[in-house]
Parts: C-alpha cells; structure tokens; sequence
C-alpha cells in the first residue's frame, strides 16, 4: 500500500474573527499559547444531572482527559411558564460554569434556543411552540422577541464569565443568515470566546463568523427501522468531514460531499459519539472500542479538535408541565451508554479513552499540524470487507499510521504481511507488519520522537517527554520499536533504555467492574401506574410485573441485571429511573435517598413483539426476576 506524502500543503493563518486570550485559531488547528494543540471536548448536561452530583461528575471527566466541558442549555427547563424563569438548583448555570473553572475545566456554552438533543420540542417551551408556530427558528415574530428575551435572562446570569467557546444554534441547515443573527443578538448581550460554532452537517450554509463542526456516531438510534444497519461511514477513512448519516431524522437525506471547508476552517467535531441514546425501536449495546473507533478514525481523517456528545449521560427532569424526552426515548434516562453513565457509573470506554487523551494533550503539537495522505488503494465501497483501510498523518518527513479494521457486531480478518511503502519529502520507508483482526489503533512512522529515529512501532503511543515515551498494546500486534538505523527492540510490559531515553510499555488497561452484594428481590402485587413509564408507548397492555427490593444505609449504588421490554425504579411511587432494557447494567444512585426501598418495575416481551425491536441480546419472552446487587463504593463500575 502506498502512500506520497509529498502534496501541496496549504498555508497556515490566522482566523481573525476568532480567538480571546491565550487561544487563536487558525485555518488548520487552534493553537494555545501560541502552540498546535487538540483539545478534548466533553458533553455533560447541567440541568440533566443533580446538582449534588456536578462535582463529583466534573472531576470524573477531567480524570478521563476532557479539557472543555460542553453543554445545552435548555429553554423549556429554564422558562417553561411563559416569562416565569428558573435558573436555581440543577438549572443554575453560573454556579456549575464557576465549578468547572474550580475544578480546572474549560466550559463550552451552547445556548440554543433550539437545541435538539432529544429533549421535548428540541428545547422550546410548550407555550413557545403553540404560539410560533409559523414563526420557528426564526427572525420572525413573535419567536425573535421571545428568544431574545430567553438570551438576555441568560446573559443576566452569565454575561461576565469566562468562555472557552459558544455554539450558535443546532443543526440549522437552511438559514445562513439567521444564524448570524444570533450571533449578533449573543454578542450584543456581552459574550465572548474564543470560538464561536456552528453544526455543519447536511451541508449547512453558514457564516464565515462561525467554526463548522462535525460528529458522527457508532450506531443510528433514530432511524425507525429495526433491521441492522448499513456499514458506517464513520469507521472509513475519507475526503469528507460529514457522514451522511448524523441528524437525517431531522434533516433528511443530504449524502456524502467534498470537505468545502477545507483550508478555510480546521476539522473539528462537537459531536463524537461517547455512545447513542437508547430508542425504543433501536437499543444498541456498546463496548468501549466501538467508542474509541470513531475518535480514531475521526484523528485518521484530520480531525483537530475532539468533542464527545456525550461523555456524561444524566436525567432528564420532570418539570411542573411536561419536559420530557422526545421521541422513542426513555423519559427520565439519558444515559446514551456514555463513558460516565446517567447515575455516574463508569464504563470500560472511560478508562481506555482516557490513554487516548494523554496522547492528544502530549502529542498535540505535533499532530495538529499534520496533513492526512489516503493511499493509493481505498476501499472500493462501504461493503468492502478485504481491501484495509487507513490513512497516513504526516507533515512531510514522518507521522502515524491510522488502521480501521474493525466493524461493530462483526469480525474482520488480519492482514498478515501487510506492505507500507511512503515517499517522504527527503526519504522512502518501506516496512511489512503484521495487521491484527478486528482492530482499530495507530502508530508512528519515519518519525523523531523524545530523540529517538523511529521507523516504526507496533505499539500506540500514548505519553511523551524530553527523554520519555510511552505506549500501549496493541490488540495481536507484538509491540516492537523499529529504529531507522535499523535497530530492533522488543518490548516487554515494564521500562527499557534506548540510548538515553526511556521507553515504557504500559500494561494493559486497568479496568475491573464493581462487585455487589446481592439483595432479596420479592414480588409484589402491582400499584403503581404504568402511565408515566411508558411515554408514548402508553398504548402497550399494561402487564408488568413489579418487584420490591431493600437495602441497607451504607449501601451508594444499586446494580441491576433485568431482562424485558421497559422498566422503571419508584421511590414512595416516584419514577427515579427508567430503561429501554438492551442488555446493559443498569445502575441507580441511592446515596441521596431517604427511603431505603423501592419498586422495580418490568413489562416483559411478548411474542407479538418480536419483530418491532431491534435488539443485540436474545430477544426474550415471559417474565424475568431482575437480579439486584448493593455496591457500597463511592465510585460504581460496571
């Protein structure tokens, strides 16, 4: 496979209608005191997690490598009585943006007012959406009063804090110009940041006074079918930021087109899928590498900037009318099978990301500036299975090799022998490795790291000093450091020495979930109404089962194993949680609970719907006793 590193590179500059302090950005990456660098954004929902729990999430996230928190702001949570606003407890946005500066985090504020993110009416208010309805995401009126009213009650909460970036709207595909105008009106009430954003999927039109970002994600909850998908543009290395695919329930079919902001605008993503929400229709059931693997082969492709939607799930709050998820969602769960769950749980995906990220924040440098090479053999089609795909990031005279081999629910073989020939701008390398199935990662090549000549190494890097380097294994790849002299070093789990600079390999990542102590379960007779639990679906036959369980007062988390259709966790008859079952753990915070017992909840499967879920675990008829489990942690791993 051959790749010519010698293209035409384009120059870089500085974007001048951006930047604020320290930061600037420039055609190709931002840069952070005057250096290249990646940041790692992550989503988390203030008004989605409990305000007792910000903290504890915050510093999750920061341990996990984010950088820059994100978040929606949602009207309906904030205004849904017409000129009645609520900015306290877990809708106190000040509060949680001074935390976040606390703890050491940037903060990222995406206002709306529409902002989708599969909340009721995309976070318009009722009142706002009966009143305007011809007026929608608009200069018109009454809607431009209204929302200009919603972002000065905001900005008279928030006007004099510090941000690192602000998103413009949602997934607005037709109208270059209103979001412009808001751009304005945000402006106008004294925000500032460095970036200003705009989601650029379905080939939006936008102005040259926001950044385009990008996203894509492992799986297509949305879509209303309940067969397996298509393959996933997202997992192929391309010329294109877009995936065809992300917001068409909302925007339609829009394909595939050439990057037209190439050059102009650097390659960023605020929407790198932590995992998917969970549909009733489409209940996919993640591991860890089907998140890594977007990350990856988002960095393969150019990408400057990673941002999770979501790295943090929450709950979406019962407000005094109705604020509930849209859709085919749960109503409360917002769990989106993220690295940190909906109850502060921690997935395997959290600690795996997390090497990643040390080598965005070590590597950075280096990276950003670093063009994307396709080779001269791509992939015939999404179907092509046998042709390897990757791609090279190079400046010129060295970089990382990016391998995708790896397709969610399948297998893909390796590819043994594997040839890379590269012109470099003052060299040819050519070496032959050994491709592992069903793998995604990516290495150096033909370059100087902490004063080592590399060739190549089969193993990821992940930290870097003046005279330290680290890295990971690689899944069925021996990890072997190739010098360009020529030199071979085979590494072992430990330390060596390599002419001065250390070389470490890392083990393999720690990661061990949370035991539980198992609790009774008894089943009770049925009290509670299923109304609430089933949301749109109230019309399914109400024939669940409801299951009693008590725990003791030093007991933090509940860990529940249940199989069926939906289910719910009632406190003195509250709906504190609830799930679209799919396999996964699910886990409730009791820590902040006075009643130390509950109802669980479960409409089983029937027969006649087999067919009308789409489902990655056995499709499972009848009634299941959940099995429950204490954990007396204060962090809960699943």
């Amino acid at each position: 496979m051959y790749f010519n590193s010698n293209i035409d590179r384009a120059p870089t500059f500085v974007l001048p209608q951006f930047g604020k302090g320290n930061v600037q950005v420039t055609n190709r990456y931002v840069e952070t005191d005057g250096r290249p660098c990646i940041p790692v954004m992550g989503e988390m929902h203030i008004s989605r997690v409990p305000v007792e729990r910000w903290k504890e999430t915050l510093l999750k996230m920061k341990e996990g490598g984010i950088e820059v928190v994100s978040s929606y702001i949602f009207w309906i949570h904030h205004e849904e009585e017409k000129g009645v606003f609520d900015f306290t407890g877990n809708k106190d946005i000040r509060s949680f943006i001074n935390l976040c500066h606390e703890v050491g985090l940037k903060f990222c504020l995406r206002p709306g007012p529409y902002v989708n993110a599969e909340c009721r009416n995309g976070g318009h208010p009722d009142w706002v959406m009966e009143e305007c309805k011809d007026s929608l995401r608009s200069v018109k009126e009454p809607y431009w009063s209204y929302a200009l009213r919603y972002i000065h009650e905001l900005a008279e909460q928030i006007r004099d804090l510090d941000f690192w970036g602000i998103q413009i709207e949602n997934e607005m595909v037709y109208n270059a110009q209103y979001v412009e105008s808001l751009q304005k009106a945000i402006i106008a009430e004294g925000f500032t940041a460095a970036l200003y954003t705009a989601t650029a999927w379905g080939n939006a039109p936008l102005p040259e006074t926001v950044l385009p970002m990008y996203g894509g994600y492992p799986d297509a909850p949305w879509e209303g079918h309940v067969r397996p998908l298509a393959p996933n543009p997202n997992l192929f290395f391309a010329r294109q930021r877009e995936d065809g695919l992300i917001g068409k329930d909302l925007i339609g079919e829009y394909g595939i087109s050439e990057d037209k902001y190439k050059d102009r605008f650097p390659f960023m993503t605020c929407e790198s899928g932590g995992g998917n929400q969970i549909t009733y229709r489409r209940r996919p059931l993640f591991v860890s590498e089907d998140i890594e693997d977007l990350a990856i082969v988002k960095l393969g492709n150019g990408a400057n900037l990673i941002g999770y939607y979501m790295f943090a799930g929450g709950l979406q709050p019962i407000g005094k009318f109705s604020t509930l998820q849209c859709g085919g969602c749960p109503v409360i769960s917002y769990d989106f099978e993220a690295p940190i769950g909906d109850m502060g749980q921690l997935r395997r995906s959290w600690f795996r990301l997390r090497r990643l990220h040390t080598f965005l924040h070590d590597f950075g440098e280096i990276l950003a500036p670093m063009d994307t090479v396709l080779p001269d053999v791509l992939p015939e089609n999404l179907s092509d299975e046998k042709t390897l795909r990757c791609a090279l990031r190079t400046s010129g005279s060295g970089g990382f090799m990016f391998i995708s081999n790896r397709v969610r629910l399948k297998k893909l073989p390796g590819h043994p022998g594997h040839t890379f020939d590269i012109d470099f701008e003052d060299r040819k390398l050519s070496f032959t490795v050994d491709i592992p199935e069903d793998c995604t990662f990516f290495f150096p090549v033909g370059i100087k790291l902490a004063d080592l000549d590399l060739k190549y190494v089969t193993a990821q890097p992940v930290s870097l000093g003046e005279k330290y380097i680290s890295f990971t294994p690689i899944r069925g790849m021996a990890p072997v450091i190739v010098l360009d002299d020529g030199r071979t070093f085979d590494l072992e789990v430990g330390r060596i020495d390599i002419d001065g600079t250390t070389v470490e390999l890392l083990d393999e990542v720690d990661y061990a979930p949370t035991e539980g102590i198992g609790l009774n379960v008894e089943k009770v007779e049925n009290t509670l109404s299923h109304e609430l639990l089933f949301g749109r679906y109230k019309d399914l036959p109400d024939i669940s089962n409801e299951y009693s369980v008590s725990w003791n007062d030093d007991v933090k988390y509940l860990v529940i194993y249940a199989k069926g259709n939906i289910a719910g966790f009632y406190i003195n008859g509250q709906l504190i949680s609830d799930q679209f079952l799919n396999g996964d753990k699910w886990v409730v915070d009791v820590r902040f609970m006075k009643e130390k017992n509950a109802i669980i909840k479960i409409l089983p499967f029937r027969e006649e719907d087999r067919g009308t879920v789409y489902i990655e675990v056995p499709f499972e008829v009848g009634e299941f006793v959940p099995d429950v489990y204490a954990v007396k942690e204060n962090t809960v791993i699943i």
